[in-house]
């Protein structure tokens, strides 16, 4: 297969890059970083692909895309990959629930699971619905297992 390189810079499009590859969002850094090092670097898909983690086809599209439309093909899309169904606020609450004893919450149970911690935060109302597996990425994420999960135990004084 032939090397596909990005179309001749020009002077005003490079500052662009530069620009977008210190001060934009991290999407767009990446995009503008892959550009500048096809069209002014003159490194391979096959390199570039290395260096800044992308998949070749994907790294391909983004060159056909830009040798089409110029900067603003890489600008005016979109940032791609899944949105936060439950906002840090959501996600906090429930990562400081988890360590805290459900007995102390007057629960009548010791342990929290996936599907116990599902209907305390849909009964408090902090969500109106969310899956066993969002609970589970959320606790993963915060390397939390709740099967080893420890509770402070209450001294009586």
């Amino acid at each position: 297969m032939r090397p596909i390189f990005v179309k001749k810079i020009t002077k005003k499009e490079r500052e662009l890059l530069l620009h977008l590859m210190e001060k934009g969002h991290e999407y767009l850094q990446k995009r503008a970083k892959a550009i500048f090092l096809s069209g002014v670097r003159q490194y391979e898909v096959k390199e570039i692909s290395k260096i800044l983690g992308f998949h070749p086809n994907h790294l391909r599209k983004w060159i056909h895309r830009y040798n089409q439309a110029g900067i603003k093909a890489i600008i005016s899309s979109p940032a791609r990959g899944m949105r936060k169904k439950f906002n840090d606020v959501v996600r906090d609450n429930i990562i400081s629930l988890v360590h805290v004893s459900p007995r102390k919450l007057g629960l009548k149970f010791s342990r929290w699971t996936l599907y116990r911690l599902k209907q305390y935060v849909e009964s408090k109302g902090w969500v109106d619905k969310i899956s066993y597996e969002s609970i589970r990425l959320m606790l993963k994420e915060k390397n939390i297992d709740l099967k080893r999960m420890r509770y402070e135990t209450e001294t009586s004084t």
